[in-house]
């Protein structure tokens, strides 16, 4: 009888066990990376929270402040306290074009360095895991899954009602915060995802280092209509003592907003210099055909990264040298101090040439086709977008004429002619409209899928935006052949290659225009055009970080195709192996 009692203690204490690994999530394949992901979706998504914000006053305090504790409420939830995440050391990054890669580029120096590196972005292109890195890899499947349920159902059981949980990206930034402080990460750079001020991410309390990348106009129905509305939201995440980095090229008037709110939050701002400005005698630097902004974000990411590890390894930040320079040379009353520059170090310069951040200004060859992969979808952006375009697909082409096609899309309520017109003659033969879709079906554990419109209604959306090119391309041809009357084309690029009108159909007549239900469909044909006319394509892919995401998952569903964002632009290589250290250790 005993025996039976000892048997049936044990067994009792097994399945106990058991019971507590499959709650913790600990026992393998029982809750997989496709049910986390399903579950993820289930929740409100960023869309959904852009929409709601939109019917609400952006300018009611109250409501932000709500949103603001919610937040706190989630992570306190998930077992993490604000004075707990007041440990974390955080680089936060806020802007209108750039963050990702500036993040990147700062994480990518910071690993170089040697110190363990979290790394919190969005959107993600092919998976959601992309997200939330450490040392710049995402988090495995595995890893995902078991901090996602770790989270889920700890939210699950304290949650109130149903409705008591949080937006899709409230819980990764929660998330994200756990991960980082689970895998005691050293820097935490963090990305913004709307705005600022109220964005979820900002309930950070503690950050020394502060960037805020180039300011324009977008998310107008949250932020506001005006530049200044803007730069006083991007400008939220200053914090007092705090340093901050913005970019030498900011609209006049988005500067005076930030200095007045640095000045309103007791933080230090500064003006990154320009990237060819710093003492690169220790390398053979050659500056080449990679897109100027990247050089503008690379400049922004050295200070960044500098003004942390001299924050980390002597507790200061030495600002000792700055130059009190003006913007503009003018000395007027919205000048700013520019940061000192100093000699490049060796990790510094490979973080640099090595670091990857796919979907901008990527370029993938397959065969006889050249994809021009940019998430660019702002209007500025895309001015910038089709700079690097055409420069670098006559590049690639040199003599020979390329069949240029443009895949596009737009979401939201971004204007489309405005996104549109930088686009108008970059000599595109085929222009092809597409929806943020891989498939016409919706897989409800994919990474990609998007419960927040149908099908018809992103169809309606790409009709709409093809009517817009239509009219830009009968505009256009009214004006070339208006020559009488003096009038020019609508936009022709400064910078065009020597012959480049010649080769390009489009400046002669009007492009051919398709639509297609999904980026798989889209693709397929393009690839068999190709292959059937044995013809060099080069294909712009642009408009929607999303609508990329589309394409890479089709063409590089586990990004390996990325490759250094600078190794193309600044040949870097030491001319002796002595590391020339940043200012902070000089």
């Amino acid at each position: 009888m005993r025996g039976l009692v000892r048997i049936s203690r044990i067994f009792k204490k097994y399945y106990v066990t058991t019971l507590k690994s499959i709650v913790n999530f600990t026992a393998p394949g029982f809750y997989n990376y496709e049910e986390a992901v399903k579950a993820l979706n289930s929740l409100q998504t960023n869309t959904a929270f852009i929409k709601e914000l939109e019917k609400k006053d952006r300018h009611s305090h109250d409501s932000e402040i709500k949103k603001f504790e919610e937040t706190i409420k989630f992570l306190e939830r998930s077992g993490v306290s604000l004075e707990k995440l007041d440990e974390l050391s955080v680089i936060h990054v806020s802007g209108t074009k750039g963050k990702g890669s500036t993040c990147a580029f700062c994480e990518s120096i910071l690993h170089h360095h040697g110190y363990k590196t979290g790394f919190y972005s969005s959107p993600h292109l092919v998976a959601v895991r992309e997200r939330i890195r450490i040392n710049g890899q995402p988090l495995s499947q595995s890893d995902f899954a078991k901090y996602f349920w770790n989270i889920y159902n700890s939210l699950l059981e304290l949650r109130k009602s149903n409705n008591d949980m949080p937006s899709y990206f409230k819980f990764l930034t929660v998330m994200a915060f756990y991960v980082f402080l689970s895998e005691k990460v050293d820097v935490a750079i963090v990305e913004v995802g709307i705005g600022g001020e109220y964005d979820c991410t900002n309930i950070l309390r503690q950050v020394s280092t502060v960037g805020i990348t180039s300011l324009g106009i977008d998310h107008t129905n949250v932020l506001g209509n005006t530049i200044e509305e803007i730069a006083w939201q991007k400008a939220g995440i200053m914090k007092p003592g705090s340093i901050t980095f913005t970019v030498d090229e900011q609209p006049k008037a988005a500067l005076k907003v930030l200095k007045q709110r640095a000045s309103e939050k007791k933080s230090t701002l500064l003006i990154a210099p320009p990237l060819a400005s710093y003492d690169w005698s220790s390398f053979k630097s050659e500056f080449g055909m990679v897109a100027n902004v990247q050089f503008v974000n690379a400049s922004l990411a050295i200070q960044l990264a500098n003004a942390w590890i001299c924050q980390h390894t002597t507790g200061i930040h030495q600002l000792a040298g700055a130059a009190l320079t003006t913007k503009d040379g003018t000395g007027s009353e919205e000048w700013l101090p520019v940061s000192p520059t100093f000699p490049i170090s060796s990790s510094m310069a490979l973080g640099l040439k090595f670091c990857t951040w796919p979907g901008r200004n990527q370029i993938i060859n397959d065969g006889l086709i050249h994809f021009f992969l940019d998430g660019a979808h702002t209007s500025e952006s895309l001015w910038l977008c089709a700079d690097w375009f055409i420069q670098n697909s006559q590049a690639i082409a040199k003599q020979d004429i390329p069949y240029r096609v443009l895949v596009f899309n737009c979401t939201g309520n971004r204007d489309p002619r405005a996104l549109l017109l930088p686009l108008l003659n970059c000599g595109f033969q085929l222009v092809i409209f597409c929806p943020n879709s891989v498939t016409t079906s919706v897989d409800s554990s994919s990474d990609q899928a998007n419960y927040m419109t149908s099908v018809t209604q992103q169809l309606e959306k790409c009709r709409s935006t093809q009517d817009v090119w239509h009219e830009l391309q009968e505009e256009n041809v009214k004006n070339r052949s208006s020559a009488f009357n003096g009038l020019q084309p609508l936009y022709v690029p400064n910078n065009l290659p020597i012959n480049f009108h010649d080769s390009c159909n489009s400046f002669k007549s009007k492009a051919e225009v398709k639509l297609f239900p999904c980026m798989s469909d889209t693709l397929a044909y393009l690839k068999k055009k190709t292959e059937d006319e044995a013809c060099k394509s080069h294909i712009l892919v642009t408009g929607s970080l999303h609508l990329v995401g589309t394409a890479s998952s089709v063409l590089d569903p586990d990004l390996t195709l990325a490759t250094p964002q600078l190794s193309g632009g600044i040949g870097i290589s030491p001319f002796s192996s002595t590391d020339v250290m940043g200012s902070c250790t000089s």
